[in-house]
Parts: structure tokens; C-alpha cells; sequence
């Protein structure tokens, strides 16, 4: 379970921007994203150089995601006062943190999950100092068992970098994942630079863990991550390494060479996700020798990786970051330059890509770019960005969070979103963004049904909090219509949203081409201006309109029809005569859907 990307300072970014109250997701959001640096709290402990991995989570269990890391170089006490297990705790806005520090260790990545499914958060980290002369932190990798509290962690390490494995310097990157689909979180490792090598082990649910593959040598870039990338259900790894980049699961937990049209560059920076909206993994990978920034997807036909994308950055670039940065339902990206990191609005196709803001952010060097991780902080629906490095001394650790205006209350899916597979039994990150109003913290309630949107629905979670993950086991079952339903509960207020499209469990969906879904065909909608008062244009691009006539509605935030029309040319102006408030326009042509947000003002 990974949010994040690379680079030199720790520092948190939210976005400005109108939140809908909408029960569809797919509306989209072309305004500008900025950002506000926010300090309070972040500088509890003092850092030295080097790099470390940052995870975002709920630890403690009130719904606000925290900060948590091992440290840099510095870990443990090392010309620096950080070390051991340190997790920022997050005061429900984004403003202000309070650090809890566990431990005598440090320097390396981590990971974060309930490993023993009793629904508190865990952690998994692989460290180049174990200098404790305890049980709790004395191995190069190690999982720790949390009390719910973020404070309190119990070792749960048995046989992990074990003497028959042979690490012996230092491992870093790791991530979770259950690569044997039996509901328990396995993990995956790489190692710290030469040469302990990659190595997946196999949580036996008892605190002991039994390696399923790996092998010593090679040299390592540190970093990890675990994600299905050619959507067959069991989850593969990617990692910067020269025994290799990407590795295809059996399923049992034994992994073979996925290389195929990916070059091998075992310094490259990537994170993943699902950019293309076809259900699958994907890859953004910065090259080690141009600097610039790929993203590739896997075909499952031609069983090799294809560069898909357009408008990113050629050169110069030091660390890249995948999420939905603005709540439209699709994955954007963040590339990071010596002076800042710009934002890059994704189509949901993985192929365009538009420059949407950038975040100044001076660094001394090309080394000053460390790590990032993202996540809300505040709740307001947009993700938010926690960055390491340092400005031409040590690392530091800061936030950029917008002072948000008060959003309606809403929830759009992450994960699933449509057309993925899942094993029967394995263990599965669902995730949500949600934007909730000054007031009562929200919970979310998460309903599954196996037979179509309509359900019946099944219970996953009831009243779970507002943290935008839910660890799930995925039920015994075999259909390839499966949909989740989200309910958003604050008060006596609530906001429900059903998937788009179906997923499927044990039976793999083949989703419809790109000519053919609507979700990433080439189209666009602008309005402007928006907001407005009376009247505002319409420009639609890439439809025929000697094809086909277009029909435009406009929805109240209750998703009652208020107003609508047939549209005759490809620019249009509309005047609703509607009362000030948030509404949504909906425009079809043929199997075309196009939404917006419009606001009107008096």
C-alpha cells in the first residue's frame, strides 16, 4: 500500500479547489491546484542526510492520516536527534503534528497495514542500521505489531532476513501485499544499494514469515512496491534493481522476470498506479540516464509494456508521484525539478497529460530531492503531498496544505474502481477520496454486491473511519459483475456513490478498448466562465457534430434534472435561470458522456 514519490525535503501540500456533493465521480476539476506551507509540529526531531521512505496512514486509528518513517542516515541518533519507529500525528487538519519516536534504529523504508487482521495498523521497514540490542530493531528488516496507538509497536519479525537468506548490509524499500491470496499481508523487500538483493517473504499469521523467492547480488536503487500489472489477480512487484524491474506472481508467491519492453535501469525512480483506467497497474518511471519521465502499461495480449503517454517532461526531472490530486477520478502525476513540482492532470487515458500548477521548491543540488508520500490530510477532498529533503543542509521535514473553504460533503472511489481481478480470499486496499464539512468527523460505511449494481448489497465495513483505506478480505465468490457501494456518514448527513463499472472476483473482466469507453476517449468539456451569474459558454472537443445531435442536462446537487436542452454546435452558450448553488452538467452524444461542475453566483 504505497502513496508516494522521491525526493529531498519532507513537506505536505493540499490543494484549493470547489469540492461537488454529487453521487457521480466523474466530474472534473480544471482548476488550478496551488499550495500553502504549513510548519507546526514537523520539526520534533532533527534530521542529518540521505534518504529515507515516508508511508501515510491511519495509526492511531481517529480517521486522520499520519506521517511515518525510520529516519535518514542519521537514524538513530547519528549527528541528528531522529530514530526508530516516528509517526507524525495528524490534528484532523493538516495544521499541526505531534510526534511519537519508538526505538534504537533506522535509515530505510517502510511499509504500513494490518498484518495480523485485527484491525490495527502495523508496520514492515528494511534499515541499514539495526544498532538495537533488543528484539525490536536488531534485523535488517523487521515487522512491528501497533497497539492502535501509533506509540506502542511489538516485534513480529521471525526468520525475516534470516542467516539462510545471507543479508548482511542493509535492506530498504518494502511494501505489503498478499502474495499467496490467503488473506494475510505479505511483504517484499529490496535491498540497501549492493548486494542483498530482492526477497518476498510469506506472513505465516503466528509473528514467524518463511521467504518464498529471492536472491543475493545485483545492485539496488532501494526502492519497492507491489501492485498487479497485468491484472490476473495476484500481485506482482516492481522494484529498481539490476536483477531486474518488474516480477509476474504465480499466485503462490513465486515470481518470474516481467521485463519485456520495460528498459532495464536498476538506478530508475517510479511509482505506479492505475492511469489508464483499464483495471491495471501501471508504471511512471523516471530514466536514470535522460531524466525524463515514462509511463508505461502492460499488455496482456502482446505480453509486453508499451509507452502510452504524451506531454511530460523530457529531461531534468528527480522524482515522480501518481494520485488523484483533485478529486475528478482520475490519476494525475508529480514531477519534481532543483526548483519545484509541477502537476500534470491525467485524462484517465494515460496518454495526455496537462500541466496544471507548480510548487516552488528550491533545493541545493540534484541531491536534494529525497521522497514524497500523499494522502487528504485535511478531509477536503484533495490529496495532499508530505516531501523530505533538504535546501543546502540537512533534511527536513515540512507541509503545504490549502486553507480549504468549507466543501459539501462527498466521496468518490479510488480503489476499485472498475474492471480490476481479485483472488477469492486475498487481502485488498480498497480506497476512497472524500471531502466532509466543518463539523462532526464522518465515518464511511463500504456495501459489496456480487450481481450487479443494483445488489443485494453485503456489509464490508459499517461506520469504519474516514481515513480513505479499508483493509478487506475479498469473499468466496465467483462473478465477474461485482460492484462496491460507498456511504458517506457525517451526522445525520450522508453521500453515497456505487462503481461506475463492474470488477471481478476469481472470473478476470476484459475491459472495452479506449475507441470505445467514454471514460478515456479523447474528449473534453469546457465551461467558462465558472463560476458564473447568468450565462456561460460551452466548448466541446472532439465530437462530430454532424453525427450526432448532443443532449445537455443540468443537475441539482440532489441529482434532480433542473435544466435542459439540445445543443446544435460544437461552442454554446446556456443561461439555466437557476438559484445560486453548486450544480452538474451532463452532456451526451451518442455513447459519449461528457461532466462538469458548474457554479452559479448572484
Amino acid at each position: 500500500m504505497k502513496r508516494q514519490f522521491l525526493f529531498a525535503n519532507i513537506e505536505i501540500f493540499a490543494k484549493t479547489g470547489l469540492i461537488s456533493g454529487l453521487l457521480l465521480y466523474s466530474v472534473f476539476s480544471q482548476a488550478q491546484l496551488t499550495y500553502t506551507q504549513i510548519t507546526g509540529g514537523l520539526n520534533a526531531v532533527s534530521f542529518e542526510s540521505g534518504y529515507t521512505e515516508l508511508e501515510v496512514g491511519d495509526v492511531d486509528g481517529d480517521g486522520d492520516l499520519d506521517i511515518v518513517s525510520i529516519g535518514d542516515h542519521g537514524s538513530p541518533n547519528i549527528n541528528a536527534t531522529e530514530g526508530g519507529i516516528m509517526v507524525w500525528k495528524n490534528n484532523g487538519s493538516g495544521t499541526s503534528w505531534s510526534l511519537a519516536k519508538t526505538g534504537n534504529f533506522g535509515y530505510g523504508g517502510v511499509a504500513l497495514g494490518d498484518v495480523n487482521n485485527d484491525g490495527k495498523m502495523d508496520i514492515g521497514y528494511g534499515m541499514h542500521h539495526e544498532y538495537s540490542s533488543t528484539d525490536f530493531g536488531d534485523q535488517l528488516l523487521e515487522v512491528a505489531l501497533g497497539d492502535g496507538t501509533g506509540s506502542n509497536w511489538t516485534p513480529y519479525d521471525d526468520s525475516l532476513a534470516g542467516v539462510a537468506e545471507g543479508q548482511s548490509w542493509g535492506m530498504f524499500g518494502i511494501d505489503f501485499g498478499d502474495v499467496n491470496n490467503d488473506g494475510l499481508l505479505d511483504l517484499a523487500s529490496n535491498s540497501f544499494g549492493c548486494c542483498d538483493g530482492i526477497w518476498v517473504y510469506k506472513n505465516n499469521g503466528d509473528g514467524s514469515w518463511t521467504m518464498t523467492d529471492g536472491n543475493l547480488g545485483g545492485n539496488s536503487e532501494k526502492w519497492c512496491q507491489m501492485g498487479d500489472f497485468n491484472n490476473d489477480g495476484n500481485i506482482d512487484i516492481a522494484a529498481s534493481s539490476q536483477n531486474g524491474n518488474v516480477f509476474k506472481n504465480d499466485g503462490l508467491g513465486n515470481f518470474s522476470s516481467m521485463q519485456t519492453g520495460l528498459p532495464s535501469d536498476w538506478k530508475m525512480k517510479f511509482d505506479i498506479a492505475d492511469v489508464n483506467n483499464d483495471g491495471g497497474k501501471d508504471i511512471a518511471v523516471i530514466s536514470s540516464v535522460s531524466t525524463s519521465i515514462i509511463i508505461y502499461t502492460y499488455n496482456k495480449t502482446l505480453n509486453t509494456w508499451q509507452n502510452i503517454s504524451t506531454g511530460l517532461p523530457t529531461s531534468g526531472i528527480l522524482g515522480v508521484a501518481l494520485d488523484d490530486m483533485d478529486m475528478d477520478g482520475n490519476c494525475d502525476l508529480l514531477a519534481w525539478t532543483t526548483t519545484g513540482i509541477t502537476i500534470y492532470k491525467g485524462d484517465g487515458t494515460g496518454i495526455n497529460w496537462t500541466a496544471n500548477g507548480t510548487i516552488p521548491v528550491a533545493t541545493a543540488s540534484n541531491a536534494g530531492f529525497r521522497y514524497a508520500a500523499t494522502g487528504d490530510f485535511d478531509h477536503d477532498g484533495y490529496t495532499d503531498i508530505a516531501y523530505f529533503g533538504n535546501t543546502g543542509g540537512n533534511n527536513s521535514l515540512k507541509v503545504f496544505l490549502h486553507t480549504v473553504s468549507n466543501p459539501a460533503l462527498n466521496i468518490i472511489p479510488e480503489f476499485p474502481k472498475g474492471y480490476e481481478c481479485f483472488a477469492q480470499g486475498s487481502v485488498q486496499f480498497v480506497k476512497w477520496l472524500s471531502s466532509v464539512p466543518s463539523g462532526p468527523n464522518a465515518t464511511v460505511s463500504i456495501d459489496f454486491s456480487s450481481t450487479g449494481a443494483g445488489g443485494p448489497w453485503i456489509n464490508v465495513a459499517i461506520n469504519a473511519p474516514n481515513n480513505g483505506t479499508y483493509q478487506w478480505i475479498v469473499p468466496n465468490v465467483n462473478s465477474s459483475n461485482c460492484f462496491l457501494k460507498f456511504t458517506l456518514i457525517q451526522s445525520a448527513n450522508s453521500q453515497s456513490v456505487i462503481l461506475s463499472n463492474p470488477f471481478g472476483i476469481g472470473t478476470c473482466i476484459t475491459p472495452p478498448t479506449a475507441a470505445t469507453r467514454p471514460d478515456v476517449s479523447n474528449l473534453m468539456l469546457d465551461i467558462y466562465p465558472n463560476p458564473f451569474r447568468e450565462s456561460t459558454t460551452l466548448a466541446v472537443q472532439g465530437w462530430n457534430i454532424k453525427v450526432q445531435d448532443w443532449q445537455l442536462q443540468v443537475f441539482d446537487v440532489m441529482g434532480r434534472t433542473v435544466h435542459q436542452q439540445t445543443l446544435n454546435s460544437q461552442v454554446s452558450d446556456i443561461s439555466p435561470n437557476l438559484p445560486a448553488g453548486i450544480y452538474f452538467v451532463e452532456i451526451r452524444g451518442g455513447n459519449n458522456i461528457l461532466n462538469e461542475k458548474i457554479v452559479i453566483i448572484k
